[in-house]
């Protein structure tokens, strides 16, 4: 299908001015508008930040030089990209995973369906990490189900004297962290260990900080999730069982063990779920229990410290 198709379901007519070729007059300004429309006429959410992101990437510019170079014809190759891209897109594929990356805290980070696509509510818990490790000098983190490794190579990147172990089932999901520790430059100061939790984890193993994300969606809501999500983030990183919990349970069976003296636990959770993690951890070893909200003002990240 080719940009002037307009025979998608999705898309109408937004120009049929005569043309002398396919290219003729399209820039990557009129490119960005083409898709929003398109997006917003679809009913897709976020239509033109969407258009901006597959534009920019298509045509290698970033927003400052859109404003400087966005009046300049695309070249063939690239309005073909951004052709394809537009109808991924109106078939409902999420734009991180059109591109294969998605910018966290700063940085990029590569994707695939093999690891949960870091979300801005999450940089919560990287805001929270680096406040509760203010004043420990080379600290050691652990990042449980680390999937691409956004979590624990933010935290190294922030933290030059830092050292991370990075877990995860998926030995996928870990060759995806790995290439994002060497985009990142932070291979020497990581290790990657695969296995289900604490079975990736020595015994022997002492913590100032052990960090996840785990998965935190009921069986039920599982049906109900946006097909975006549904279809495109792994399973395996989504679900969290009848009542979203289990995975956190797993991880408080061990993690006080785990930790350093007056260590630190932070957890991401769901929005509903702030209550029944404060009753899980004040049933053991912890103290400072703390709910964190997000920008939007719901509960986001739990964290709480071990007992002496």
């Amino acid at each position: 299908m080719t940009w002037l198709d307009y025979s998608h379901p999705m898309v109408t007519p937004l120009d049929k001015r005569p043309r002398s070729g396919p290219y003729s007059g399209l820039n990557a300004r009129s490119a960005k508008r083409i898709l929003t429309k398109a997006f917003q006429e679809s009913g897709l959410p976020f239509a033109e930040e969407d258009a901006l992101e597959i534009v920019l990437a298509a045509a290698g510019l970033d927003r400052t030089s859109l404003i400087l170079r966005g009046t300049e014809i695309l070249k063939p190759e690239v309005f073909e990209t951004i052709s394809e891209h537009m109808h991924r897109r109106l078939s409902g594929e999420p734009v991180d995973h059109i591109l294969g990356w998605r910018d966290f805290y700063g940085r990029r980070f590569t994707i695939s369906s093999d690891v949960l696509s870091p979300r801005a509510d999450t940089e919560n818990l990287i805001r929270g990490a680096l406040s509760h490790l203010e004043g420990i000098s080379e600290p050691y983190v652990l990042d449980l189900g680390t999937g691409s490794g956004a979590i624990g190579l933010t935290v190294l990147a922030e933290r030059k004297d830092a050292r991370l172990v990075a877990t995860d089932v998926s030995a996928s999901a870990l060759e995806i962290a790995r290439i994002n520790a060497r985009a990142l430059n932070l291979q020497s100061r990581v290790t990657f260990r695969q296995g289900s939790w604490w079975d990736a984890v020595p015994d022997s193993e002492r913590f100032d900080i052990i960090l996840s994300n785990p998965p935190y969606i009921t069986d039920a809501a599982m049906e109900g999730l946006e097909a975006e999500v549904k279809n495109y983030d792994p399973d395996l990183a989504l679900r969290g069982g009848a009542d979203g919990l289990n995975p956190y349970r797993i991880i408080l069976e061990k993690a006080a063990a785990y930790l350093k003296s007056s260590g630190w636990l932070g957890f991401e959770i769901g929005s509903d779920q702030g209550a029944a993690l404060r009753k899980l951890l004040s049933e053991g070893l912890w103290t400072q229990i703390s709910i964190d909200q997000d920008l939007g003002g719901l509960d986001r990240v739990v964290w709480s410290r071990k007992c002496d």
